[in-house]
């Protein structure tokens, strides 16, 4: 992939490249960025860049030479991945098992969710980055580079590797092989060991500007500006609404039924969604709260008369038409935290048909409570 290819992003790229031309990579380093924003196909094409081998006066890959066309192909033998899997059912697995599911993700579209990637893998389960992906680490690296001038090591969501994992690789990441680049890429170091985070050079890498989203989806909508602008620097959103994607009508029919239970107190319909989300993988269940979650802010800044400021789809603006007035100053703080709280459930393998019952229970009352 060539850092051309990447949607927007000129500062980080820029930096990125002043790096390499002082001879300042780091060992390790973490590009920190959010859903859609670029830094896991950033991470690539800059990986790409260091080890290719033709002209690059040019300030990216030349695109042609034998690293580069591996590269492409995400086969060169010295570049390595780790990302969450769906483990066994004995409880073994490791990244290199899903290697071709990985590479035709890729191939479809560097840019991708985790709910997205979880989905390729047909599991239900939550993803996860084990003690069997540290222990290949050491193994892989430990090996003399085949062709590159660096080995390049990958990994994707480490805020989703366990303790264990973590622990086992601190080492190996203070102290790399010789000519070994660890790249991790993240969205979140809420949940990285601090030990971690302290050996990598972190790199922010920004929600991707609208104008850029809108430049690159110009050929595939003539609402271009209109969908970045609801996509909010998310190209996976963007992407999404161009294709009608299923989850997000999805989310949206659980938001409003969720909303009009809570809200009517009719807990026979809260008994059928929380049977029905007991049957979806807990990453489903953890998107669709994501959404709810960003539904009520849009509602609550649509209710404060700003909707100039609100990123809606006009199957969301229709439900917010009538619903926007009951997320207020009095509730909206209250129910942004109860479902926060249920996503940390959620993630922590609470018991769903129990979290998402007591979630409609909570908002049963605060939507009820009166306007300031």
């Amino acid at each position: 992939m060539l850092l051309s290819q990447i949607i927007g992003q000129d500062n980080v790229k820029r930096h990125l490249l002043e790096m390499h031309s002082a001879g300042r990579i780091p060992h390790a380093m973490l590009l920190l960025g959010c859903e859609g924003s670029g830094a896991l196909p950033l991470a690539v094409a800059y990986a790409q860049y260091i080890n290719c081998t033709g002209d690059k006066s040019g300030g990216d890959s030349c695109g042609q030479c034998p690293s580069c066309r591996k590269y492409n192909g995400l086969v060169h033998p010295d570049l390595h991945f780790v990302f969450p899997i769906i483990k066994r059912k004995d409880g073994s697995g490791d990244s290199d098992m899903f290697l071709p599911e990985w590479r035709s993700m890729f191939a479809k579209s560097p840019y991708f969710s985790l709910r997205q990637w979880l989905d390729e893998l047909g599991g239900d389960k939550q993803g996860l980055i084990s003690r069997d992906d540290a222990v290949a680490i050491h193994q892989k690296l430990s090996m003399k580079s085949y062709e590159a001038d660096y080995k390049v090591l990958i990994m994707w969501r480490p805020e989703l590797m366990n303790e264990t994992a973590s622990n086992r690789i601190l080492k190996i990441l203070e102290e790399p092989p010789a000519r070994t680049i660890f790249i991790l890429v993240s969205e979140s170091t809420a949940d990285i060991l601090p030990t971690i985070l302290s050996r990598a050079q972190v790199i922010n890498v920004p929600p991707i500007g609208d104008a850029d989203i809108a430049r690159a989806i110009a050929g595939q909508s003539s609402r271009a500006d209109t969908i970045a602008h609801i996509a909010a620097g998310n190209y996976v959103i963007a992407q999404q609404l161009i294709e009608g994607d299923d989850a997000s009508e999805r989310n949206l029919d659980y938001f409003r039924r969720m909303m009009r239970a809570g809200y009517s107190g009719n807990v026979v319909e809260m008994t059928n969604i929380s049977d029905e989300l007991q049957r979806e993988s807990r990453e489903t269940i953890k998107d669709m709260l994501t959404y709810s979650l960003r539904q009520v802010r849009e509602n609550f800044v649509r209710n404060l008369g700003q909707p100039q400021l609100t990123y809606m789809r006009p199957t969301e603006e229709a439900f917010s038409d009538k619903f926007a007035r009951f997320i207020h100053l009095a509730n909206a703080l209250r129910i942004s935290r109860v479902y926060n709280q249920a996503i940390a459930h959620v993630e922590q393998n609470g018991n769903v048909r129990i979290i998402t019952m007591d979630l409609m229970l909570k908002l049963a009352v605060l939507l009820r409570l009166p306007r300031p």
